[in-house]
């Protein structure tokens, strides 16, 4: 069912979205291909013509993000012979589940029906979501008790970590990893490409979010707000401030994924507008 709501004075249908110069399958289609840029190499990144399946290394595990998943599939093949196959590659990974995404790009179309008839469960929902940036406003200036800041040097960027690493229940790099960190983050800045910002209460780290640029693309990701700062503005002052920065570097619309009852709630506020609904199963091997 499509509900028709009105976003920075578009009208549109749940599901679309109507930008002036970007469609929604072009930003789709933007999307998807950052989603399929090169991992490091700690990960195992298994590509076939009708899925992709990623082992996430131990620094990047959090209980919202599984070690087996398969992030996309699109085949003609049964889907037996595919599960089989999946499911004998996590097993030889020591693992007992895997966590399939469904969208509206997934084949065959029954593809959820199936995965949940295999005793799937969901685990997880995220909304793909995007708004124009040009001439429209953006609203967030962070109030007197959040300061923000972008990150531009190792003082930053710790604060950064120590949030990701609180927030995500991840374990703490090393120095070695951060100085890398570092170097790439400083790299990044200077093309243009990509940036984090993070937020302070009273002085101390309470929020961050990144965003990569792909021409005139900005894509969100990776925003998280320790829990005792939540419900104060930090997630919305972080999200104002990366709209900001991607339109100073050139980018006309943002897309990001948010959860439905929390992230999403917040983005539908600042004037994002649904693309698409992405599902996740938890399928048990034992």
């Amino acid at each position: 069912m499509h509900h028709a709501f009105v976003c920075q004075g578009f009208s549109l249908q749940e599901g679309e979205v109507a930008m002036r110069k970007w469609g929604s399958e072009e930003i789709l289609g933007v999307l998807s291909s950052l989603d399929d840029e090169t991992l490091p190499k700690d990960f195992v990144d298994i590509r076939t013509a009708a899925y992709r399946l990623i082992r996430y290394p131990p620094r990047f595990l959090s209980p919202t993000l599984p070690a087996a998943q398969v992030v996309w599939s699109r085949t003609l093949t049964p889907l037996d012979a595919v599960f089989d196959e999946i499911a004998s590659e996590v097993r030889d990974w020591g693992l007992d589940e895997v966590h399939w995404w469904v969208s509206q790009a997934t084949r065959p179309l029954d593809t959820e029906a199936y995965l949940r008839a295999r005793g799937g469960v969901l685990s997880d929902s995220y909304q793909v979501l995007a708004r124009e940036l040009g001439n429209i406003p953006i609203d967030g200036s962070p109030g007197a008790a959040v300061g923000i800041e972008l990150v531009r040097d190792e003082l930053t960027l710790r604060d950064a970590i120590a949030v990701e690493t609180k927030g995500w229940l991840r374990p703490s790099p090393d120095d070695g990893a951060i100085s890398e960190r570092l170097r790439e983050t400083l790299r990044h800045l200077e093309t243009s490409k990509e940036f984090q910002m993070v937020a302070y209460v009273a002085g101390q780290p309470a929020a961050t979010g990144c965003c990569t640029l792909a021409g005139e693309l900005g894509r969100l990701y990776g925003a998280v707000t320790l829990p005792e700062f939540r419900s104060r503005g930090c997630y919305h002052a972080v999200l104002a401030s990366r709209l900001r920065q991607a339109r100073d570097f050139g980018a006309t619309v943002a897309v990001t994924r948010g959860r439905p009852h929390s992230s999403g709630r917040i983005l539908a506020r600042a004037g994002f507008a649904i693309l698409d609904i992405e599902n996740c199963y938890r399928i048990s091997l034992a």
